[in-house]
């Protein structure tokens, strides 16, 4: 009986310094740095209506226009802003322009990856990569996604 617990016993100690050996060499194995896989939910995504956006902002009794920035760095790189194209809103009889109203834009947070360069260790030898390595960054950035009728701001005098 004594044995049969011994072996047991060793055969237990065994598994587990093999187990701890391939943990060791797994971890040697891995990259340094998190990694993140990044799933968007297609659920979050609007869905897509008969109504394009373009027939709308004409449509409206503030109208607006898109304009597109750039940026190389950023993804997505290419983010359209909404652009008021009157002051003031359209008056309802088509009669020009409504100075009662104001036109304003109206913002939206999203979120967009920056690319920077990796920071790297004074320490490190030079010459194993010549490859500028870079990371992601999560950053918000605020765009103006159309445009509203709004009273005008009055400060009362006093």
């Amino acid at each position: 009986m004594q044995v049969v617990s011994g072996t047991l016993l060793l055969l237990g100690l065994l598994a587990l310094l093999h187990a701890a050996r391939n943990v060791k060499s797994r971890q040697q194995s891995r990259p340094k740095g998190r990694r993140l896989r990044l799933e968007i939910d297609p659920s979050v995504w609007p869905e897509l209506s008969s109504m394009t956006a373009p027939s709308l902002a004409n449509r409206s009794l503030s109208p607006w226009t898109y304009t597109g920035s750039s940026e190389e760095s950023r993804f997505p790189r290419w983010i359209y802003s909404a652009q008021c194209l009157t002051a003031s809103c359209l008056s309802l009889r088509g009669e020009g322009e409504d100075a009662a109203l104001e036109a304003a834009p109206i913002y939206y947070p999203t979120l967009v990856l920056h690319r920077v360069p990796k920071q790297r260790k004074a320490n490190k030898k030079k010459g194993r990569s010549s490859r500028e390595k870079y990371e992601f960054q999560l950053r918000t950035a605020v765009v103006s996604v159309g445009c509203t009728c709004v009273r005008p701001t009055v400060i009362p005098q006093q």
